[in-house]
């Protein structure tokens, strides 16, 4: 691998995190047939921080000093909201379409950093975002098809993802990476502890086997995604997270036998682009003005 050049290399680490958040989320359809989304949420989170055990322990001693846990709380709760939004919806609509419709979280972050972060979007940053949000009509054809509840819920979703970007922006300026996502992780468990409680039922061996395996590809597709981000720029590795795109389709297929249009298909191209562009730009920005964390553009991969 370290023989590859650095964007191919790179591109290869982020096709193995698209396909490995994508083979996760997929997961949730079959545990939905037995346990509640919100369940599901909580055991996969308590199983993620069981994986991520090593990394916390060695963030022990930032956890104490830190001064930033309003921060870190604010930030966990909007991707608690989002993440219920996400397991609830996906069981509900096809799957290629969810994974089309969570590529709009980077547009929301960047509407997002302007109005509430103050940031200078510029002219063509703001037509990249509107651009995105076309592709986001493509694929929902509002007026020629219903919007569904599940459209809707993914949608808030994103919106969610990009609402803890900007707690993850300011984060990144104060705080390890390490701690970041560690901390996330702890916070996660117990706010999804609580309306996992109302639903409650007793998961089966299966289940447990299944949630497990959640756990442990999304911890994957995590060191995937790092990985990715250190061969090189988020504006050259991210266009290989379409790859979730046909990953997606074909899951749906040959699983669930879901079908994914041609509506899709151009929808999702066009909000692909339009965050690749934005990324880019980005790019561009933190070589002039000082270097940005990695993290902030694979956080809404993470789920």
């Amino acid at each position: 691998m370290n023989a590859l050049p650095a964007t191919l290399r790179g591109g290869v680490w982020m096709m193995g995190a698209a396909l490995s958040f994508t083979v996760m989320l997929s997961l949730i359809r079959p545990l939905a047939e037995e346990l509640h989304p919100f369940q599901i949420a909580f055991l996969r989170n308590i199983f993620a921080v069981l994986f991520m055990a090593p990394w916390i322990w060695r963030a022990l001693p930032e956890f104490r000093a830190t001064r930033n846990l309003r921060l870190f709380v604010l930030r966990a709760l909007f991707s608690f909201a989002a993440m219920l939004l996400w397991y609830y919806g996906i069981p509900l609509m096809p799957l290629a379409d969810a994974i089309a419709l969570n590529f709009t979280s980077p547009l929301w972050a960047t509407v997002f950093a302007a109005l509430v972060l103050g940031e200078a979007v510029r002219a063509r940053r703001w037509a990249a975002t509107l651009v995105g949000f076309c592709g986001v009509l493509i694929v929902v054809r509002p007026g020629f098809e219903a919007v569904t509840a599940a459209t809707a819920m993914m949608l808030l979703s994103s919106v969610g993802w990009g609402c803890q970007h900007i707690a993850l922006k300011k984060l990144s300026a104060l705080e390890k990476v390490s701690v970041i996502v560690a901390m996330q992780a702890l916070l996660l468990t117990p706010f999804s502890f609580v309306p996992a409680l109302f639903v409650w039922t007793t998961p089966s061996w299966e289940a447990l086997g299944w949630v497990i395996a959640m756990a442990a590809i999304g911890t994957f597709a995590h060191i995937c995604l790092t990985r990715a981000f250190r061969a090189a720029d988020a504006s050259a590795v991210l266009p290989f997270d379409f790859a979730k795109m046909p990953f997606a389709a074909a899951i749906g297929w040959f699983v669930f036998a879901e079908g994914v249009d041609a509506w899709t298909w151009a929808g999702s191209a066009v909000i692909v682009a339009s965050t690749a562009y934005i990324a880019r730009r980005e790019a561009v920005a933190a070589r002039t003005e000082g270097p940005s964390a990695p993290d902030l553009t694979s956080e809404p991969l993470a789920r």
